[in-house]
């Protein structure tokens, strides 16, 4: 059965009604909870910070936007290092040289359009500065955060059920 409820925020086609839909089993969750607890163990919380308010705000997906802007912030960020992470193109001054290499590749596997999508240039930068296996741990980061806004923009995840996010928190930065 579903719930229905007023949208959050303003949307070019006016207020709609939309209904959180039905969620996905449980037993088909396991192997996302295993990819979160993967990169939560092995990506910096600035990375994975960085990686899940960008791709969250590219992807358009309030829920874990919202989630992620308040996480960052228990971990100290203020808006602006949010803002800054979320529109990277236009606060690329902000940020350090590591912060925008794992946001171009973060943008480049999120913008996936063939295998030139990620080109070896970008690789091989983002080895020099997290590593190979930083590199590969990241990778999983942005498959990992891709596939939670996937699964709550499907299922119309309601991000005014968060515990502790702002109002401000729950409509995205619409990234260039």
């Amino acid at each position: 059965m579903s719930t229905h409820r007023k949208d959050h925020g303003p949307h070019t086609q006016g207020q709609r009604t939309q209904h959180q839909r039905t969620q996905v089993s449980a037993g088909a969750m396991v192997p996302m909870l295993a990819l979160e607890a993967y990169t939560r163990a092995r990506v910096s919380r600035s990375d994975s910070h960085l990686v899940r308010l960008r791709v969250s705000a590219v992807n358009e997906c309030r829920f874990c936007t919202a989630m992620h802007r308040r996480d960052a912030r228990k971990d100290g960020w203020d808006d602006a290092r949010i803002l800054a992470a979320e529109d990277w193109p236009a606060h690329a001054g902000e940020l350090s040289a590591g912060d925008l290499v794992v946001l171009r590749f973060a943008d480049a596997i999120t913008h996936v359009r063939g295998e030139d999508s990620v080109p070896d240039h970008l690789w091989d930068e983002m080895v020099r500065h997290r590593g190979e296996a930083g590199t590969g741990q990241l990778l999983m980061e942005v498959v990992t955060i891709n596939a939670w806004n996937r699964i709550a923009v499907a299922t119309r995840k309601d991000p005014g059920s968060l515990k502790g996010v702002r109002p401000e928190d729950i409509d995205p930065v619409r990234p260039r």
